[in-house]
């Protein structure tokens, strides 16, 4: 076996996709130490996911044994494979999805049953594809998997997952709602443009799980022994498309005209389509016998928290974060200087701090820079707001290219180290004209921003953590 760990070791699969990130950081805060395995070189990804952890380098999950020396640890959680709907659904491309689920399970099954046999949990997910369509029908943890090919896929999936060593449990899990990702990813854009519309005839059910829920359910499964079995993610709450469309478009201050029929959505998507049409009405009965308390049960509580936000329908949201091995204090001090800035922006914006209006930046802090931004000169004045040291500050645009920027900066213990976060709020100038045929554009540009910046940040504050 590989070296003993101080603290209680978590295995993840899957760490750096949409569930996987949150769940990473919600253990670090529970004290975890994380064990990572991924396909990519280390350097490839820890240029992205730069939270604290082991990782190990597994290339060819459905066709090897991951590596022995990552298997010392309490608890595994597996959340491998390859997007349900990254591509259209050829039998190739079933393969994949098919490999990277059971064949990878089973291969990191094998040697935890071999390196590992003492293991105590074992969380896996799977989602309420198993069920297929549904119709009107209450769908629980006792109904049977479907015959077609998600219900099949999740099915094996599931047995392979429950040969493992330990306390086993799966996660079906629904429609995820994120700002960061997952299915309004997909939607918003539509829906921003004014071109979102309920799917086919509308009255197909959508079982749908708020990220935080979705957290708290695999941190309860993680941590209470009372946990076994299949355990569906979704809010006791379900809507229909057409119930669903109505509320996310009311939410985003957009109106709803059109549809997709069912002919175009199979012309274009194929069998795929099948996760759009499918009814769905799922119940969380398993959950609601431990008493689980959802935080977001309603759509309407969920969509408020998502986008409390957003004043107008043509604000943007971009949002990341980094962990540094440096403490929270000197670290807000390098942000509290604002000649530091320079050195965080890319050289294409010929960033400069002309001035600012008071010696020491506090809440009030006006300053002013010069940049260019597609190579055309730009003046840019900001304000500082709700300076609060070592903790958060935000800092809004008064003069420049923007409709709207507001940028807030947040400071966070974490790890032995320090979680920085950035959340930008941002209206594009010509408010729809602009918002609709810019927006691409310039979110292209703020990504290249913060990869620069995210980068610097790693050369200035990598190593150990100061003493």
């Amino acid at each position: 076996m590989g070296k003993s760990r101080a603290k209680k070791g978590i295995l993840i699969t899957g760490a750096s996709g949409l569930i996987g990130s949150e769940l990473s950081l919600a253990l670090l805060n529970k004290g975890w130490s994380l064990v990572i395995l991924g396909r990519r070189p280390e350097e490839s990804f820890r240029n992205e996911f730069t939270l604290p952890c082991e990782y190990f380098q597994w290339a060819d999950p459905a066709y090897s044994a991951p590596p022995e020396a990552a298997l010392n640890v309490d608890c595994a959680l597996n959340l491998m494979g390859e997007p349900i709907a990254g591509r259209r659904w050829s039998n190739e491309q079933k393969g994949r999805l098919r490999g990277s689920r059971i064949l990878s399970t089973r291969n990191l099954v094998d040697a935890l049953k071999k390196y590992n046999p003492t293991l105590k949990t074992f969380v896996s997910s799977s989602a309420i594809g198993y069920y297929g369509e549904g119709g009107d029908t209450i769908l629980t943890e006792s109904s049977p998997a479907s015959k077609d090919f998600l219900g099949s896929l999740c099915k094996d999936w599931e047995l392979e997952a429950q040969k493992a060593p330990g306390r086993t449990v799966i996660i079906r899990t629904g429609i995820v709602l994120s700002n960061d990702g997952g299915a309004l990813a997909k939607m918003l854009p539509v829906f921003e443009r004014g071109l979102g519309g309920r799917l086919s005839s509308g009255n197909q059910w959508m079982s749908w799980i708020h990220i935080k829920d979705l957290v708290n359910i695999v941190l309860r499964a993680i941590e209470d022994p009372s946990f076994q079995g299949p355990y569906n993610a979704v809010t006791p709450e379900p809507l229909t498309n057409n119930d669903f469309t109505n509320a996310l478009a009311q939410r985003l201050k957009v109106a709803v005209f059109l549809r997709a029929p069912k002919f175009a959505l199979e012309l274009a998507m194929g069998e795929m389509a099948q996760i759009l049409l499918c009814s769905q009405r799922v119940k969380p009965e398993a959950l609601e016998s431990h008493k689980f308390d959802f935080q977001f049960q309603t759509l309407e509580s969920a969509l408020q928290n998502l986008f409390a936000w957003k004043d107008s329908r043509h604000d943007r949201l971009f949002q990341a974060f980094q962990w540094v091995a440096q403490p929270r204090k000197s670290v807000f001090a390098f942000f509290s200087d604002v000649k530091n800035l320079e050195a965080l922006t890319p050289p294409f914006l010929g960033f400069n701090v002309l001035r600012k209006s008071t010696e020491q930046i506090h809440s009030g802090t006006e300053i002013d820079y010069k940049l260019k931004i597609h190579g055309v000169p730009v003046k840019w004045r900001s304000k500082i707001c709700d300076w609060n040291p070592e903790i958060q500050f935000r800092d809004v645009q008064l003069r420049g290219p923007y409709n709207k920027w507001d940028h807030t900066h947040t400071f966070e213990d974490l790890a032995e180290g320090t979680l920085l976060a950035d959340k930008v709020i941002y209206r594009l100038p010509l408010a729809g004209l602009g918002g609709n045929l810019a927006a691409s554009i310039i979110l292209n540009d703020i990504k290249r921003i913060f990869k620069f910046r995210k980068q610097k940040i790693r050369e200035l504050f990598g190593g150990s953590v100061s003493q």
